[in-house]
C-alpha cells in the first residue's frame, strides 16, 4: 500500500508541474499573459479581482454581465475570468452578501480587459460566508439546495468545540455522540451508523475535500476551523455515493502568507482544562507557507462510578500541520497532516430498572455502579494526510489532484447491563485504513456553464473484533427472563451458581454455571469504489439557471467473518441459545461474502433569480445506500438490498439590505428497501423495513439588527414515518413508526450582542436557546426508550480588548440544568434490561484567548 501511495503522490506532483520546469527563474506571470502569448485569443477577454476597502479578497463573489447569460464566481484569490463577450459598452456587476452591490459600465476592447471591484461594507451588515460545496468558491445564496455554513466566528462566539454542539445551529441535523468512535449523524431523519463493516454511511463526512466516510474517523475536535458546511438531501454528484442523506464538510484554516495566530487557555467544572492555539508564518517569501495548530482538552466524567473512576469524561490531544507551496505562478500545493488521540473514561450505560450500590435507580443522580471500574474506557487514535495540487489554466479553469490516506484505531470496553453484576462485559476494537485519489477539472465554458468533471478511486480495509466475557451466574437471570433477581434492593449482585433443577430444562437442570467465559467475533472488510462524475450549472437566461449532475459508481465489497471461544471455559448457557460452546456467537471458521455492482446517482435543479439577492429553486435528486453484507450469530451470511431515496426539494433564499438573511427549504422524500437496525437473536443486524416517507420544512434566519447586535435562529419540522404497506402490498412491521433520533420539531434562537464601554474595550454576550420535541431511540418506537421534549440554554459572555487582541469569556452549558437522555436501549434492551445514558448537567467554564 505504501508503494501505491508513493507512486500516486509522485504522479500527482509530476502532473502538477508538467511543462513548468523550463520556466526556470522567469518572472511570475498573470493568467492573461499565458492566454495571450500561448493561445489564440478570442475577441474579448475579461480578467479582474473583487476585494473590499481593506484590500481583502472576496472569494465566491458573484460577477455577472447585466443583460446577458455570462456570470462566474471569484476564486480563492478573489479573481475571475470571462470570455464570450464582444467589444462595446457593458454593465458588469459584482455582489457579495454583506457588501453593497457595485456596477461598472466599461468599454470592452479586443484582447485583455482588466476590471477590478472594490466593494464597500455596510455599516450594519451580515457576516459574509464563502462555501465550496459545489467544488468551487461561492456564496450561500448561489447554492440551489438546503445548506448551512457555520463560520469560524460563529463557532468562537458560541464556544463550539464538538459537532454535537454545532448541530444545534443547523436545521435538520442531529448528532449523538455516546462514544467517540460510534457517533450518529442524522439528517432529515436518516441516521448514519454501521453495524457491518461493509455498510456505507448515509451521511458523508468530508475533511478539506477528502472523504472520511466511516463515523469513527469523522468525529473530530473543532479547532482552528474556517467553517463547517452541512448540505441536506442527497449530494451524490458533489460528494460521492455515501452522501445519501447529506454531507458534513469540515474546512480547516490553511497556511497563508503573513504572520498570525492565537493562543487560548480555559478551565471549568469537573476538572475541565482546555488549551489550544495556532501559528501561521512564511517560510520562503512568495513560495512556502506553514500553519501549525493544536488542542488539548480534558475533563472528568460527570457520572461517578462507585467501582472507581468517572464516566462520560473527555481527554483529547490533537495537532495539525498545513503547508502551502507555490512552485509556479499557476500551481498550488496544499499538504495537511492531522492527528487526534482520544483517551476517554468509560460510557455511563445505566439501568433505570435495577438499582446501583446505593439502592437508587435515578440515573440523574449521576452515579453508576459498573463493576469493571477504571477498566472501562474509550480509546481512539486517528491520523490523516491529504495532498491537493491545483494547476490553473486561468482564474476559473483548473485541474486538481487530491490524494489522501487516513487511519483509525479504536478500542472500547463497556458494561452492557448497567449494574454491579458482571452479566454483560463487552469490548470492541476497530482498525480502519482508507485511501482516496481524485482527479477533477473545474471549468467555465464561455462563462455560461460552470462546473466540474472527474474520476476517483476509494479503498478501505477495516477490521473489527467484538469480545464478550459474560459471567453466566448473572447472565442466567437475563436469559430466563427474571432480571429483577440479578441484584438485591441495595444493588448488590446475587449469583446463580447453577441452573435450577427444573424439568423443563431437561438434562441442563442443575448444571453448574461458569463465572468466566469469553468469546469473540472477528470481521474484516475490503471495500472499493471507482467513480466518474460531472456536475455543472448552465445560465439558461440572465435569471434562470439549470444545475445538473451525474455520478457513476462501480463498487466492490468483501466481508469475512469468524467466531471462536477464547477462554478455557465453555458456556453452559450456550446449550440454551444453541451457540455452544459459546453463548452469543456459534464458533465458525473464517467465511467470506462478496458483492459488486454499478450504480448511478444524479440531480437536476432549476434556480430563478429574482435579483442578485433573492432566488427560488426546485429540484430532484436520487440517493442510495449500497447493499449491505452481514453475518448473523450463527455465522450465516446475507446481503441486503440497496436502499434508494427519491428526494424533491424547493426553497427560497434572500438577503435583504445586507442586514437580513432568510432561507427556507421544503422537502419530500420517498424510500424503498429502507435499511433499519434491530436486534435479531443475539446480533444487532440490518433489517429491510420496506417503504418509508418523510417530508418537512427547514429554515434559518439571521438579522444584523444594529451595528453590534445580531439575531440568529433556525427551525426544522420533519415528519418521517414508515409506510403502512411495502412495495408488494404487505403490511409492514414498523407501519406508522417515527424514524429514530428524529424530533418532529426543533429550533434554536439566540443573540450576539456587543457593548462598547470605551475605545478598545467591549462587553459581549451570546445566549442561545435550543429545543427539541419528542425523540424515539429505536425505529421500533419501544415505549420507555424515548426522550420527551426538552430545551437547553447555553451562553457565552465576557469582554474583549482591541489592542492587544484579548478575549476573556465565561461559558455556561445547560444553564437550566435540564435532565435529558443521550441514548436509551443499547445492548441491555436485547435481554429486557435497557440501559440509558444521561445527558450532561449544567457546566461552567472560563477561557482567555490572545489573537496576534
Amino acid at each position: 500500500m505504501k508503494r501505491v501511495i508513493l507512486a500516486i503522490l509522485l504522479t500527482a506532483v509530476v502532473f502538477g508541474v508538467t511543462g513548468q520546469a523550463k520556466q526556470g527563474k522567469r518572472v511570475k506571470r498573470k493568467y492573461r499573459q499565458t492566454e495571450q502569448e500561448n493561445r489564440e485569443l478570442p475577441p474579448v477577454l475579461v480578467h479582474g479581482r473583487v476585494h473590499n476597502a481593506d484590500s481583502e479578497v472576496l472569494a465566491g463573489a458573484s460577477v455577472v454581465v447585466r443583460g446577458t447569460r455570462i456570470g462566474v464566481s471569484t476564486n480563492e484569490e478573489g479573481e475571475y475570468f470571462m470570455k464570450g463577450l464582444t467589444t462595446g459598452i457593458i454593465s458588469i456587476q459584482a455582489s457579495f452578501v454583506g457588501y453593497r452591490t457595485k456596477i461598472i459600465d466599461y468599454q470592452l476592447r479586443e484582447g485583455n480587459n482588466d476590471i477590478y471591484f472594490t466593494l464597500d461594507r455596510e455599516e450594519v451588515a451580515l457576516e459574509p460566508v464563502t462555501v465550496t460545496s459545489q467544488q468551487r468558491e461561492q456564496q450561500l445564496l448561489e447554492i440551489p439546495s438546503g445548506i448551512t455554513a457555520v463560520s469560524s466566528s460563529m463557532m468562537t462566539a458560541n464556544n463550539i468545540r464538538e459537532l454535537s454542539q454545532l448541530a444545534e445551529f443547523v436545521p435538520g441535523l442531529t448528532v449523538r455522540e455516546q462514544t467517540p468512535h460510534r457517533p450518529n449523524y442524522v439528517i432529515r431523519g436518516l441516521t448514519s451508523d454501521e453495524v457491518s463493516l461493509s455498510a456505507q454511511p448515509r451521511v458523508s463526512v468530508y475533511y478539506n475535500n477528502t472523504p472520511v466516510s466511516r463515523p469513527s474517523l469523522a468525529s473530530a475536535e473543532l479547532y482552528d476551523m474556517e467553517r463547517v458546511e452541512v448540505l441536506r438531501g442527497p449530494q451524490g454528484t458533489l460528494f460521492g455515493r455515501g452522501a445519501q442523506a447529506g454531507v458534513i464538510h469540515y474546512v480547516t484554516k490553511k497556511a497563508v502568507a503573513g504572520s498570525q495566530g492565537y493562543l487560548s487557555a480555559g478551565a471549568g467544572e469537573y476538572g475541565m482544562q482546555e488549551y489550544q492555539g495556532a501559528v501561521n508564518g512564511t517560510v520562503l517569501p512568495g513560495k512556502l507557507f506553514a500553519r501549525v495548530s493544536g488542542i488539548y482538552t480534558t475533563r472528568e466524567g460527570y457520572v461517578k462510578n462507585s467501582f472507581g473512576g468517572t464516566l462520560n469524561g473527555e481527554n483529547t490531544l490533537g495537532a495539525r500541520v498545513s503547508l502551502r507551496y507555490l512552485p509556479f505562478w499557476n500551481t498550488r500545493v496544499d499538504l495537511v497532516v492531522n492527528y487526534q488521540q482520544d483517551d476517554y473514561p468509560g460510557t455511563a450505560f445505566m439501568s433505570k430498572q435495577l438499582p446501583n450500590t446505593n439502592g437508587s435507580t435515578d440515573i440523574f443522580q449521576y452515579e453508576a455502579s459498573l463493576e469493571q471500574g477504571k477498566n472501562l474506557g474509550n480509546y481512539r487514535d486517528i491520523s490523516g494526510t491529504s495532498l491537493e495540487i491545483k494547476r490553473f489554466r486561468n482564474e476559473n479553469n483548473y485541474l486538481s489532484s487530491t490524494t489522501s490516506y487516513m487511519t483509525n484505531y479504536a478500542d472500547s470496553r463497556w458494561d452492557g447491563d448497567g449494574t454491579a453484576a458482571p452479566a454483560i462485559d463487552m469490548a470492541e476494537k476497530i482498525d480502519v485504513r482508507q485511501f482516496n485519489q481524485e482527479l477533477r477539472y473545474n471549468f467555465s465554458l464561455r462563462s455560461r456553464i460552470n462546473g466540474f468533471a472527474g474520476v476517483s478511486y476509494w479503498r478501505e480495509r477495516a477490521k473489527q473484533n467484538y469480545w464478550f466475557s459474560p459471567d453466566e451466574q448473572y447472565m442466567s437471570y437475563l436469559l430466563m427472563g427474571i432480571p429483577q433477581l440479578m441484584v438485591n434492593s441495595e444493588g448488590t449482585p446475587v449469583p446463580m451458581t447453577a441452573l435450577p433443577p427444573d424439568p423443563q430444562l431437561g438434562p441442563l437442570g442443575g448444571l453448574a454455571l461458569p463465572a468466566s467465559h469469553s468469546e469473540e467475533n472477528l470481521s474484516g472488510a475490503l471495500n472499493q469504489a471507482i467513480d466518474a462524475f460531472a456536475d455543472a450549472t448552465w445560465r439558461m437566461t440572465e435569471r434562470l439557471h439549470l444545475t445538473g449532475g451525474i455520478r457513476g459508481t462501480y463498487e466492490r465489497f468483501k466481508l469475512t467473518n469468524e467466531s471462536r471461544m477464547t477462554g478455557e471455559t465453555p458456556s453452559t448457557l450456550g446449550m440454551l441459545t444453541g451457540m455452544s460452546p459459546n453463548l452469543f456467537f456459534r464458533p465458525a471458521a473464517k467465511s467470506e461474502a462478496k458483492t459488486s455492482g454499478i450504480a448511478l446517482t444524479y440531480r437536476a435543479v432549476l434556480k430563478y433569480d429574482l435579483n442578485e439577492n433573492a432566488n427560488f429553486f426546485a429540484g430532484y435528486a436520487k440517493g442510495r445506500r449500497p447493499n449491505v453484507i452481514q453475518f448473523n450469530s450463527a455465522g450465516e451470511r446475507e446481503i441486503m438490498n440497496q436502499e434508494t431515496l427519491n428526494n424533491f426539494d424547493a426553497g427560497f433564499k434572500t438577503s435583504v439590505a445586507q442586514r437580513l438573511w432568510a432561507d427556507v427549504t421544503g422537502f419530500y422524500q420517498l424510500f424503498s428497501d429502507f435499511q433499519t437496525n434491530a436486534w435479531v437473536g443475539n446480533t444487532y443486524l440490518v433489517r429491510d423495513a420496506g417503504k418509508a416517507t418523510s417530508y418537512g420544512v427547514e429554515g434559518s434566519l439571521k438579522i444584523a439588527l444594529l451595528k453590534n447586535i445580531d439575531l440568529f435562529g433556525n427551525y426544522a419540522w420533519i415528519h418521517a414515518r414508515f409506510d403502512s404497506i411495502d412495495s408488494q402490498g404487505n403490511a409492514q412491521e414498523f407501519a406508522g413508526n417515527t424514524f429514530r433520533l428524529t424530533p418532529e420539531h426543533s429550533y434554536t434562537a439566540g443573540i450576539n450582542a456587543k457593548v462598547k464601554l470605551y475605545k478598545g474595550f467591549r462587553l459581549f454576550a451570546v445566549p442561545s436557546w435550543s429545543w427539541k420535541s419528542h425523540v424515539w431511540f429505536e425505529d421500533a418506537n419501544t415505549a420507555g426508550l424515548e426522550q420527551k421534549a426538552f430545551g437547553m440554554v447555553n451562553a457565552t459572555a465576557g469582554f474583549m480588548l482591541e489592542n492587544p487582541s484579548v478575549i476573556l469569556s465565561v461559558t455556561g452549558s445547560n444553564l437550566l440544568d435540564e435532565k435529558y437522555l443521550i441514548s436509551a436501549g443499547n445492548t441491555g434492551a436485547m435481554f429486557g434490561i435497557p440501559t440509558f445514558i444521561p445527558g450532561a448537567p449544567r457546566m461552567l467554564g472560563a477561557k482567555i484567548t490572545w489573537t496576534f
